[in-house]
């Protein structure tokens, strides 16, 4: 039963759209058969050499915006096909797809023909993010368009609830960038990726539109903003009805809509743009189905050469960088040097300072590699010096928040400066707090415990650039325990390396004594001192308002920095008079930098553990060409 529907679907699909195409070239030579086809013919043949020629230029620049769709679909699905190849491959698939129909299938075979490697599945893949792409763009731009330009009597409720779904589905991309469908990861486009799409599409349909109203015959007296929206309507009915070309749907579409003006020079235009935008673009794109590209290298590499362990040996590496074993991040080496990465929604973000190397020289690289997954680059939580050579290269340059950093060497609790301190560490040690430092193996389950109450009273835990608990993670940390008698009231786990430690995971009950988080700190700099780490980190604080700052940023900044927990983050580490140094936040420009913002801001709230990292080896003779 399932079988036969399946084949009853299959024989439907193709054969609705050549019924569509009988009926609509039916009712059109109904319409037209009072014509005379010789002068018809003749007033094709009557398109002066200029008209011709402008009309191969704007279907050139058509054809070579909409195939950077291809481009971007690469990028989404990460294949390393280089543009070059994949604009060319766009152009054949669309120019044979559209001329005979079933433009999906033809498309993917197409695809395939011409990319081998890529597999027909991904090539399908390929197609239908194209398809979809297009009509999600070809449907805003018509909308738009209807309502800005003189058209036909369409009601205003149609293309403003277009738009409203469209705008309510770029939403939805961006507050869910991975969607869970039947079991699998489907990966929304990025909002970089929808405007690019956006304006090929306007680029393509205003390049299509104007070389049909090039070839219009001077006795159709119509402006080109006049027939533009109408040009778009009738491209979609030709899409929708799935007939070769479009034929038949766009003939009658322009000419329901073209009622006063005469049929025969319309339909002489409409005979020239086929020839110029279908037949002539059609048999190019057969000749290059015939001779399929040559492969050459494409992309950047990845591989599993990349090691945490290995970039956290490195003097200049932050220790807190050990999150990505956790948030799906990566090292990213080139020979420029190597730092981690870390891929959101919309960004691809270099996290802390470069392991290896410097941030001016890491840029084109990083710039590179973002462009190739249609995310933008982003620097976060890099210090002073990076922040400045970043703006001297002209990046936007945000300060986010500020580290609190401990020489243990130096670090006493005489003084008035350590009064609070030391009061907390009183009122822990009088209600009876033991700190145990973690040796071998850890109490999970008290631990989950402990932490999923504390989420539960906090909203959750953070992610991104701040650890989650989970037991592999945890065990490759400093752990210290809190106990009150034999029960876990606490605990604290901190980033480790030779040359420094920084804090991550804070997680106490709620009836644990006043200063327990004090004492478990306080024991973890004394254990770094005997240790000789010369530096520890209790991590960052949300960066205030300042009196520099305008009133619009003094309002998000305090709003933010209250709503971060800032106030109180701050005052538990000032009791430890920390250095503070203050951390950044850099894009390449300030559309750039607030998208990111934006971005990092969702991604810390809904982070989740990534149980497999990923670690990347990007080698730069395989870097695509600028």
């Amino acid at each position: 039963m399932g079988q036969a529907i399946r084949r009853t679907r299959t024989v439907l699909r193709h054969t609705i759209p050549i019924g569509i195409g009988i009926v609509c070239c039916w009712a059109l030579y109904n319409q037209l058969q009072h014509i005379d086809f010789a002068q018809l013919w003749g007033a094709v043949m009557a398109v002066s050499l200029w008209q011709w020629a402008l009309a191969f230029a704007a279907t050139g620049v058509s054809f070579w915006a909409v195939a950077r769709y291809d481009v971007i679909a690469h990028r989404h699905f990460r294949t390393g096909v280089s543009d070059r190849r994949a604009t060319l491959t766009g152009a054949a698939a669309i120019s044979v797809g559209q001329t005979t129909g079933a433009g999906a299938v033809v498309g993917a075979f197409i695809r395939w023909r011409m990319q081998p490697g890529l597999g027909l599945v991904k090539s399908a893949k390929i197609t239908a993010f194209v398809t979809l792409a297009f009509l999600a763009s070809w449907a805003a731009i018509t909308s738009i368009a209807v309502l800005i330009l003189p058209a036909a009597d369409i009601p205003l409720a149609i293309p403003c609830s277009v738009l409203a779904i469209l705008t309510g589905l770029a939403g939805i991309a961006f507050l869910n960038p991975v969607l869970k469908r039947a079991g699998q990861d489907v990966e929304m486009p990025t909002l970089p990726a929808m405007g690019a799409l956006l304006g090929f599409c306007l680029l393509d349909v205003a390049a299509a539109a104007l070389a049909f109203w090039i070839l219009v015959p001077a006795g159709v007296d119509i402006s080109f903003a006049a027939l533009f929206p109408i040009y778009l309507i009738a491209l979609g009915a030709a899409i929708l009805s799935g007939t070769p070309g479009g034929v038949g749907p766009f003939e009658l579409t322009v000419l329901a809509m073209l009622p006063h003006f005469p049929e025969m020079e319309l339909m002489a235009a409409i005979l020239a743009f086929r020839m110029v935008y279908y037949a002539i673009p059609a048999a190019i794109g057969g000749i290059m189905v015939l001779r399929p590209i040559a492969r050459g290298a494409d992309g950047w590499a990845e591989s599993v050469n990349g090691c945490i362990d290995t970039a956290l040996t490195n003097k200049s590496a932050r220790a807190e960088l050990g999150v990505v074993r956790q948030n799906g991040g990566s090292i990213l080496h080139c020979t420029a040097g190597a730092c981690g990465v870390v891929r959101t929604g919309q960004t691809l973000t270099t996290i802390f300072d470069p392991v290896i190397g410097d941030s001016s020289d890491l840029a084109a690289p990083l710039k590179r590699i973002a462009r190739e997954q249609n995310r933008v680059v982003c620097k976060y939580k890099i210090s002073r010096r990076h922040a400045l050579r970043a703006r001297r290269e002209g990046w936007t340059v945000l300060h986010v928040s500020d580290e609190a950093l401990i020489v243990p060497s130096d670090h006493a609790l005489e003084g008035s400066k350590y009064r609070q301190l030391r009061r907390k560490l009183r009122q822990a040690e009088k209600a009876g707090v033991q700190i145990a430092i973690a040796k071998d193996t850890l109490p999970f389950e008290d631990m989950a415990q402990i932490s999923e109450a504390w989420e539960a009273r906090n909203g959750g835990a953070r992610g991104l650039s701040m650890g989650q608990f989970e037991a592999s993670y945890v065990s490759g940390q400093a752990v210290f325990l809190a106990y009150l008698g034999e029960q876990l009231i606490g605990f604290v786990s901190f980033h480790k390396t030779s040359h420094e430690w920084c804090l991550d995971l804070m997680r106490a009950t709620d009836d644990a004594p006043d200063g327990t988080m004090h004492l478990l700190v306080q024991t973890a700099i004394e254990a770094a001192k005997h240790e000789n780490v010369s530096c520890v980190s209790l991590a960052a604080a949300p960066a205030g308002a300042l009196t520099h700052h305008n009133w619009l940023e003094k309002s998000l900044r305090r709003n933010f920095f209250t709503k971060a927990g800032g106030p109180g983050l701050r005052q538990f580490k000032a009791c430890f008079n920390p250095r503070w140094q203050p951390l950044y936040m850099a894009a390449p420009g300030p559309a750039q930098l607030a998208l990111a913002a934006v971005d990092l801001i969702r991604s810390v709230k809904r982070a989740s553990p990534k149980p497999v990292p990923v670690y990347a080896e990007a080698k730069t003779p395989t870097f695509p060409a600028e």
